[in-house]
């Protein structure tokens, strides 16, 4: 899965960091935060990756969810 950011940033997913059948991951896709609007510098959409230690794969301002498929 490819997660596009309108500032241009890009995070690519596996399969199994997606689907719960893998492991045991929790990603989100916010649209607030405690109850409020994001910022727009963070919305209108956040993804969101509750277990990292460090924040690369969380993308502000989310624009798109693609699936890719990979060549063999």
């Amino acid at each position: 899965m490819l997660a596009k950011a309108r500032d241009g940033y890009e995070v690519v997913f596996g399969l199994a960091e997606v689907d719960a059948s893998f492991a045991n991951e929790s990603i989100l896709v916010a649209d607030k935060r405690d109850g409020k609007a994001l910022f727009g510098y963070q919305g209108p959409f956040r993804l969101v990756c509750a277990n990292d230690k460090a924040g690369a794969r969380s993308v502000r301002m989310l624009e798109s969810l693609e699936v890719v498929r990979l060549r063999k």
